[in-house]
């Protein structure tokens, strides 16, 4: 079987010359390395041993830090919803990016904490089983140092890519920008010619099983809660890295052989990040308290106007509150007070770092009520922003109304 070399060098010495004195004990023979065959990348306690050479380390240690960060996210967070989702409003405290956040608001330092945060339970464990499956199969074909460098640099291109694809008010987390942009490397080194034709094969599967679907929702709009922009970015950054020794920009010597400046650097990174989190952290858990907690969402239509008063009552500041108080008004052939409702809803919104979902409902809404009105125009014309947005169900209710042409 032939050896994999992708991303990693090495010379052997050459054997010493032969002495001209005697022989006079017995010497052990001497162990000379195959020149075709890389030192380790990780020192001789991992080169010297195959076995420990070909444990993901670096990934198992990325998955273990990601689950303590993900235990310290839930017990900081204000609420958690019934299916396990984190409140937003916590996830905005705790570093959440978003373009209102990190370009409207300055906080930079989001982009460095973001792919390192989780939503659920559920988010966290889909990118985790994702980065251990892709993590053995491509750590020990490119060592722990590319493999650390791919890594942070996928996750901070995930993120420029989630601030330039998605709307303002778009609130994102999660490190699928950084796990994609080690898939996109494990395609492009899936074409190692040293490599046998089963590993070759084994290895194209794997980055085809995850990437396609992580990347082709962009070609259909990319609807949906998943931030596929993330991925688009990590993506670049991860094959663009992957296939540059290949380019021969530069030598493989030149790049960093053990993971450890790299992860020393981003975790220095990170922390500076999260320092200023904490600054900040505060005001944000304040400003929480005016919004709807994630476990009082309503879960159903008719439960959402049943307790739209309350809501409304309690919570005058949260824009989801006076679009449910507008659905019971709309409900209740009352479209004067409906009409009220929504424009406090839209005006609410405008304001909130989180509100863009909601100012499109609140849209849709509005552009429903002035078609039940008779203002063909006028609905036609706030129609427009919810009907290009991707909430699904708000676009369906206008498209069903004919107010998205």
């Amino acid at each position: 079987m032939a050896t994999n070399t992708f991303g990693r060098r090495g010379v052997a010495a050459p054997p010493s010359r032969a002495s001209i004195q005697p022989v006079v004990a017995p010497i052990a023979p001497e162990i000379v390395r195959d020149p075709a065959r890389p030192f380790p990348s990780e020192g001789t306690l991992f080169g010297d041993n195959k076995l420990l050479a070909d444990i993901p380390f670096l990934t198992i240690g990325l998955i273990f830090g990601l689950l303590l960060i993900f235990a310290l996210q839930r017990s900081l967070a204000i609420d958690i919803a019934r299916d396990g989702d984190l409140d937003v409003r916590s996830l905005i405290a705790q570093g959440a990016s978003g373009y209102d956040l990190v370009v409207g608001r300055g906080e930079w330092w989001r982009i460095g904490l973001a792919p390192l945060l989780h939503g659920s339970g559920w988010h966290l464990i889909s990118n985790c089983v994702g980065l251990f499956i892709v993590g053995v199969r491509l750590e020990s074909l490119i060592g722990r140092g590319w493999f650390a460098l791919i890594f942070v640099a996928s996750a901070v291109a995930g993120e420029v890519g989630s601030l330039l694809g998605n709307g303002p008010g778009t609130v994102g987390v999660g490190a699928s920008g950084a796990i994609t942009g080690l898939i996109a490397a494990l395609f492009v080194a899936s074409f190692d010619p040293e490599a046998d034709a089963d590993q070759t094969i084994s290895r194209l599967k794997t980055s085809l099983f995850f990437g396609v679907p992580a990347l082709l929702p962009l070609a259909f709009g990319a609807s949906g809660n998943v931030n596929y922009y993330a991925h688009a970015g990590g993506a670049v950054a991860g094959a663009a890295l992957a296939i540059t020794p290949w380019l021969a920009f530069w030598s493989y010597d030149s790049l960093p052989r053990s993971a450890s400046m790299t992860l020393l650097a981003a975790s220095l990174g990170s922390l500076i990040c999260a320092g200023f989190a904490a600054v900040h952290y505060a005001s944000y858990m304040a400003d929480a308290v005016h919004y709807i907690r994630a476990s009082e969402v309503p879960a159903k239509a008719d439960e959402m106007v049943r307790r739209s008063f309350d809501l409304v009552t309690r919570y005058p500041r949260d824009a989801r509150a006076h679009v449910f108080r507008s659905v019971f008004f709309l409900e209740q052939a009352n479209l004067s007070a409906a009409e009220t409702e929504a424009r406090t809803a839209l005006s609410l919104a405008a304001s909130d770092v989180a509100g863009a979902p909601v100012r499109s409902g609140a849209q849709g809404l509005m552009a429903v009520l002035l078609w039940a009105q008779g203002r063909t125009s006028e609905a036609k014309a706030m129609a427009v922003e919810p009907c290009r947005a991707k909430l699904a169900e708000v676009r369906r209710i206008l498209q069903k109304s004919k107010l998205c042409s």
